[in-house]
C-alpha cells in the first residue's frame, strides 16, 4: 500500500504496465454491496516505451452489458428498471465527460457569436461548475490559441463545490442503495471541478465574479424542496439566476456590451442565457458509444497542430476522483498470476495535505518493469 500523487504513481515501478489487455472496473460503497464491482470497460494497450509510459484503445461498456451488471449486483437489493436505466446513463455520461477531460475526445463548442473566433484578440469567459468539472477550457485554449482568455469563475460556483462536497460527506456512512448512483454525477464537482480552478489559475488570467449584494438579500432564507435531495432544483435554479445577474452587472461596471461569454455545460442555462442577451459557449461533449472501434488514447490536434497524449495512469487517476475505487486487472488465464492494482480516493487516513495534493491510496503490484514489453 502507498500514497501516491500521480507524479508518484507514473514513476512507480510497481505500476508499470505492459502489452496486452486489461480489464477496468469499480467499486463504491454507497451503492454497491460490498466486494461488489461494476465492469466500466477494457483498455488495450498497444505499446509501452522504456519510460513506463502506456500507448492504450479504451472499449467502454455497451448499454446492454452495462445494465446486466448492474442488475446482477443489486438482484437482492431495493432495484428496479428505472433505477438500473438510470445508473446505466449515469456511469456512460461519466466515462464520456472523463474521456473529454483527458483530451481524449473533443467537445464540439456552439458559441452564439461568431466574432469570438474571427476577430477578437482576448475575451472573458465566465465558467460554471459544468464547465470546470469537464475540462472545457483546456478544448477552448487548444481550438483557439490566439485568442487571450480571461477566465472569470463566480463566487456561487465555488459555493456550489462546498455543498456538493457536504452531500457526499453526509452520505459517505450511509447503507449501500441503488439510487445513490446519482452521486457519481456530484463527485466531479468536487474532486475534478477544485483541482481545475487550481490548474486555470496557474495558466490564465483570473478573478472571481463577487455575488451581487441584493440579489443575495433577495434570496436569503430560501428553502430547497426535497423530493429530490440530488438535484435541488430550487437552489440550482437560484444559482443559475446569480450567476446571469452577476454577468450582467460586470458588464455595466466595465462597459463591456461585448466580449463576455458564459461557457455552460448546461444546455438549458446556455439557452436561457442567449435569451437575455449574453453570449455563450456550450461545449456539446460527444458519445462514447459511438466508438465501435474504443477510444485511442492519442490523437491529433488540427487546431493546435500537436499530438494529444493521454497515459494509462493519468486515465486511471481521472475515473478514480469520479467512481471512488478503481481496479485494473490483467485479462490472463493464467490465475496463478494476477496482475492488478486497485486506487482508492476516499480512504479513511487521507490528512488535508494530501487532498491538496491530491493523493490517492494504490495496492497491488504489476511486477517489476523488466517483465513490461517495449516496442
Amino acid at each position: 500500500m502507498a500514497f501516491l500523487s500521480l507524479d508518484e504513481f507514473t514513476s512507480s515501478p510497481d505500476a508499470r504496465f505492459f502489452k496486452g489487455t486489461w480489464i477496468v472496473e469499480y467499486h463504491d460503497r454507497t451503492h454497491l454491496p460490498k466486494g461488489t464491482y461494476l465492469d466500466l470497460g477494457k483498455v488495450e494497450i498497444e505499446g509501452c516505451t522504456p519510460d513506463g509510459n502506456s500507448f492504450f484503445r479504451f472499449h467502454p461498456p455497451s448499454r446492454g452489458c452495462l445494465k446486466q451488471c448492474i442488475h446482477d449486483a443489486w438482484k437482492d437489493e431495493n432495484s428496479n428498471e428505472k433505477t438500473e436505466t438510470n445508473a446505466v446513463k449515469v456511469i456512460l455520461d461519466q466515462l464520456g465527460e472523463s474521456m473529454v477531460r483527458l483530451g481524449i475526445l473533443q467537445p464540439h463548442f456552439e458559441i452564439s457569436d461568431c466574432k469570438f473566433i474571427t476577430e477578437r484578440p482576448f475575451a472573458v469567459v465566465v465558467l460554471d461548475t459544468n464547465a470546470l468539472r469537464n475540462g472545457a477550457v483546456r478544448h477552448l485554449q487548444e481550438q483557439f490559441p490566439t485568442t487571450q482568455l480571461w477566465i472569470i469563475i463566480p463566487t456561487v460556483t465555488l459555493m456550489e463545490i462546498g455543498e456538493k462536497a457536504a452531500t457526499i460527506k453526509s452520505r459517505a456512512n450511509d447503507n449501500p442503495r441503488p439510487s445513490n448512483s446519482a452521486l457519481i454525477r456530484s463527485r466531479p464537482q468536487v474532486t475534478i471541478a477544485s483541482q481545475a480552478v487550481k490548474w486555470i489559475r496557474e495558466r490564465f488570467p483570473t478573478e472571481t465574479l463577487e455575488l451581487v449584494p441584493e440579489l443575495l438579500r433577495a434570496f436569503r432564507g430560501y428553502e430547497t424542496r426535497r423530493d429530490d435531495a440530488y438535484k435541488e432544483p430550487d437552489r440550482i435554479s437560484i444559482n443559475d439566476r446569480l450567476i446571469l445577474e452577476g454577468i450582467k452587472d460586470l458588464r455595466r461596471q466595465r462597459n463591456l456590451p461585448e466580449g463576455v461569454y458564459l461557457m455552460s455545460g448546461d444546455k438549458d442555462m446556455s439557452w436561457l442565457a442567449r435569451l437575455e442577451g449574453i453570449q455563450t459557449i456550450y461545449p456539446d461533449l460527444p458519445d462514447i458509444q459511438g466508438a465501435s472501434d474504443g477510444i485511442n488514447s492519442t490523437r491529433y490536434s488540427a487546431e493546435s497542430q500537436t499530438d494529444v497524449v493521454c497515459s494509462i495512469h493519468r486515465f486511471l487517476w481521472d475515473l478514480t476522483h469520479v467512481f471512488s475505487k478503481i481496479r485494473v486487472r490483467k485479462c490472463s488465464d493464467n490465475l496463478q498470476k494476477c496482475e492488478k492494482l486497485e486506487l482508492f480516493y476516499y480512504y479513511p487516513t487521507k490528512l488535508v495535505n494530501d487532498w491538496v495534493d491530491d493523493k490517492l491510496e494504490v495496492t497491488g503490484s504489476l511486477g517489476s518493469s523488466s517483465t513490461a514489453e517495449t516496442f
